[in-house]
C-alpha cells in the first residue's frame, strides 16, 4: 500500500473528525474533486475506499433525488474510479448547501479556525493529495483541479503557518513541499499523527544510515591515505636496502625501517606505540629515511 493510500485511510478512519467537522471535510473533498459546478460534480481517484467515502459524504450532506454513479476503469493493471452526481437538482442542492455555509467564500474564520481548516485541508488531500515514500524522497503535494481552488488552498495553508511551493504541471498548479519537517507538521495538522510519526522515524533512520556511511567512507579514506603513505615509505626503505643495507643505517632508523616492512598497513601512531615513540617522532624518522633515499637517487 502506498503512503498516499495510508494517509487517506487514516483520514477516513477518523470518525471523530468526520462527526465534528463533516461540512468542512466534505467541502474540501468536493471542491477539490475533478469537477464541482452546476454542470458536473465528480471525482477521479485510484482508491475504491475514497470513491465510496465521496459518495457517502454527498449522501450525508443533502437529500438526493437522483443517483450517484461510480465507474471503475482499468489501464496498465491499475484501477481508477470515477464518481459523478447524476441529477442536476442534486448538484444544485450541493452547491447551495455549501454556499449557505460559506456565504463570504472560504476563509479561515468561516471554516472554524485551526480544527475546521485542518478538516478542510484533509478533505482536499483525499481528493487531490499525495505523499511519496519518504525512504526515497520527501514530497507531499496537492494537485487542485482548477486555478481558483489552488489559490484557496494556498491561502488557507498560509493562514495556519505552512509555506508550500507551487509549480505548473500539465496546465495545473501543483502545491508541494520537500521539507520533511513541513510534511510531518502538515500530516499532524490534518489529523494523521501515525503517518507523521512514520515519516519522522524514517527520517531518523536515514540520517543514522547516512552518518554511518559517512563515517565508513572517512575510515576508508584514512586507510587509503595510510596505505598510500606506507607504500612510499616501503619503496624508500627497499631502495636503501639494495644500496647500503639496513645495517648501515643508524640504529633508530634501522629499527623503524624493519618495523615498517613488517607492518605495511600500520599507522604512524601504531608504529610509535611499538617503539615507544610519539606519532611526530615516527614521522620525523621516516622523513630522514626518505631524505637518504632521495640522496641515493640523486647519486644514481
Amino acid at each position: 500500500m502506498s503512503y498516499t493510500q495510508r494517509v487517506k485511510n487514516e483520514l477516513m478512519d477518523n470518525r471523530a473528525l468526520r462527526s465534528r467537522f463533516k461540512n468542512q471535510q466534505g467541502y474540501g473533498l468536493l471542491l477539490f474533486g475533478r469537477t464541482f459546478g452546476p454542470g458536473s460534480v465528480s471525482l477521479a481517484t485510484g482508491q475504491r475506499e475514497v470513491a465510496r467515502f465521496y459518495t457517502n459524504t454527498i449522501s450525508r450532506a443533502v437529500p438526493l433525488t437522483g443517483t450517484i454513479t461510480t465507474r471503475e476503469e482499468t489501464s496498465g493493471g491499475q484501477s481508477a474510479f470515477r464518481v459523478r452526481v447524476d441529477a442536476a437538482a442534486d448538484r444544485r442542492s450541493l452547491l447551495n448547501h455549501f454556499a449557505m455555509l460559506y456565504p463570504e467564500g472560504i476563509t479561515y474564520e468561516l471554516l472554524g479556525g485551526d480544527e475546521g481548516a485542518a478538516a478542510f485541508v484533509g478533505g482536499a488531500f483525499l481528493s487531490c493529495g499525495s505523499l511519496a515514500d519518504p525512504e526515497k524522497k520527501y514530497h507531499l503535494e496537492f494537485a487542485p483541479p482548477r486555478p481558483e481552488t489552488a489559490a484557496v488552498l494556498t491561502g488557507i495553508l498560509g493562514e495556519v503557518g505552512f509555506l508550500p511551493k507551487t509549480s505548473e504541471r500539465r496546465g495545473k498548479t501543483i502545491i508541494y513541499t520537500h521539507d520533511s519537517g513541513q510534511i510531518e507538521d502538515l500530516l499532524t495538522f490534518i489529523s494523521c499523527p501515525l503517518m507523521s510519526m512514520e515519516v519522522m522515524e524514517t527520517k531518523i533512520l536515514k540520517e543514522r544510515r547516512n552518518a554511518a556511511n559517512r563515517a565508513a567512507n572517512c575510515d576508508n579514506a584514512n586507510i587509503d591515505k595510510v596505505v598510500g603513505a606506507a607504500e612510499g615509505q616501503i619503496r624508500d626503505i627497499r631502495a636503501l636496502m639494495g644500496e647500503i643495507g639496513l645495517t648501515a643505517l643508524p640504529e633508530e632508523l634501522r629499527e623503524l625501517a624493519a618495523l615498517r616492512l613488517e607492518n605495511p598497513e600500520a599507522s604512524l601512531r601504531e608504529l610509535g606505540a611499538k617503539l615507544g615513540l610519539s606519532r611526530s617522532g615516527v614521522n620525523h624518522r621516516l622523513k630522514k629515511i626518505a631524505e637518504l633515499a632521495a640522496e641515493r637517487n640523486q647519486i644514481l
